[in-house]
């Protein structure tokens, strides 16, 4: 039995999504606390987190995607994008920029570790299509 070229990619390409996925995974559940500063911070600055944060607060990344990617919404896509949240009522996108550089590097982290994973997904997934 050898092994291929092709299968070394692929072994890599796993690889590098597993651990991508992973260090996503224990970043989410360390930017816990750093997610209810903010949550603090915002309610300071504009009265009231936005309607899905509120309801979804205790979204975590394991147990309900779905419902953490909403509830983390509002402060990536202005961090990431520079625009505002589709959740958010107010133009927050200088506040959630102005954050703390402790705070706002931890979700800048977890943002390009779930990119680096989902890339790593695709490009698997397409070499297995096209490796058939």
């Amino acid at each position: 039995m050898t092994i291929s070229a092709s299968d070394i990619f692929l072994f890599t390409i796993s690889g590098v999504m597993m651990v991508a996925i992973v260090t996503m995974v224990v970043i989410s559940i360390l930017n816990k606390k750093r997610f209810l500063e903010v949550c603090r911070l915002y309610e300071a600055e504009f009265g009231s987190l936005p309607l899905a944060a509120a309801v979804l607060k205790d979204a975590d990344v394991i147990g309900f995607t779905a419902g953490y990617s909403t509830k983390i919404n509002f402060i990536i896509h202005p961090l990431i994008y520079g625009k505002k949240s589709a959740y958010s009522k107010c133009d927050d996108v200088a506040f959630i920029r102005g954050l703390p550089a402790k705070i706002r590097y931890w979700f800048i982290a977890e943002f390009v570790c779930s990119a680096v994973g989902f890339v790593a997904l695709l490009l698997g997934g397409v070499w297995l299509w096209v490796n058939k």
